[in-house]
């Protein structure tokens, strides 16, 4: 049998590989992989009677990105309550160009949120929205608090949706 010296031995040589390789190929694997976007829904009244007859995951919030010139870039729907892994699509998404990002779920009012992408990351565009109301989205609204009920940082966005 082996000794228990041997098997811590054996265990840290083993964690020592292992912490090597993330260092050496660990750069290398994230320019290479996808951007995701991790997005956080959760809603007002989910802990309400009346919320009982959504599904288990809730009445499921849909996410579009609009470029500056209105056209929906990326479209994912069904998105459940907790945090959902979004693959950014990179040929859509042009680096240094400002995004709106709109949260919505049927039955509830929906969240604008500008947004600017730097290389595969999307992060919080400074709070102009006069650029946005300019172009139709008249949505924006930030004195409104439930419009303004969001948690943003790079590639990590968390929300609160109200009901209408």
């Amino acid at each position: 049998m082996i000794k228990g010296k041997f098997v811590v031995l054996i265990l840290i040589f083993l964690t020592a590989i292992v912490g090597t390789l993330f260092i050496l190929i660990g750069p290398n694997v994230l320019d290479r992989s996808p951007g995701v976007f991790h997005l956080g829904i959760r809603y007002a009244d989910e802990l309400t009677v009346d919320f009982t007859k959504h599904p288990k995951g809730g009445p499921g919030a849909y996410l579009q990105i609009f470029d500056n010139n209105g056209k929906r870039v990326l479209k994912q729907g069904a998105m459940q309550i907790g945090r959902n892994l979004i693959p950014l699509d990179l040929e859509h998404l042009i680096d240094g160009e400002d995004f709106l990002l709109q949260i919505h779920a049927n039955n509830y009012r929906p969240l604008y949120i500008p947004a600017t992408l730097s290389g595969r990351s999307l992060n919080p565009a400074p709070e102009d929205t006069a650029q946005w109301i300019e172009r139709g989205w008249h949505g924006i609204d930030p004195d409104k608090p439930e419009r303004s009920d969001y948690h943003f940082e790079s590639n990590l966005l968390g929300v609160r949706l109200y009901p209408n």
